[in-house]
This record gives structure tokens, sequence and C-alpha cells, in this order.
């Protein structure tokens, strides 16, 4: 991959800025273009399985918070 970064720099804010759009609307696609591997389906529809059959088996996330993310 070969850029110019000079030129980059030197575009006007309006162009910078649709060039950044641009990109990232490039890399959505890129993403959404991605399958997802069938284990992380399994995975994914092992957790909304068990969301569904145990409603009340939850925490607050402050709670959460405090167990896995307190030093």
């Amino acid at each position: 991959m070969s850029f110019d970064k000079n030129k980059i720099l030197q575009l006007s804010t309006e162009e910078k800025r649709l060039l950044a759009f641009k990109l990232s609307d490039s890399i959505d696609e890129e993403f959404l273009n991605q399958s997802v591997p069938e284990w992380k389906k399994v995975l994914i529809q092992e957790r909304i399985d068990f969301d569904k059959n145990n409603p009340s088996d939850v925490i607050l996330w402050s709670e959460a918070r405090k167990k896995y993310f307190s030093q």
C-alpha cells in the first residue's frame, strides 16, 4: 500500500472529511461481507437459549463490574 502523506495533509478539511468517510464506509462494507463462523453462530445460539430458559439468572451490571473489573 502506498500513499503520499504530505498530499493527504494538504487536502482541504472538507476533502479530508470525505476521504475519512469513504475509508470508513469501505471498512464497514468489508466487515459486513464477512461470514460468521459456524462455531460462533452455535455459541451465540447457546447464549440466547440460556437467556430464554433462565430469565432470572442475571446479575446487575454494577455487581458484575465489581466482581470482574475491580482491582
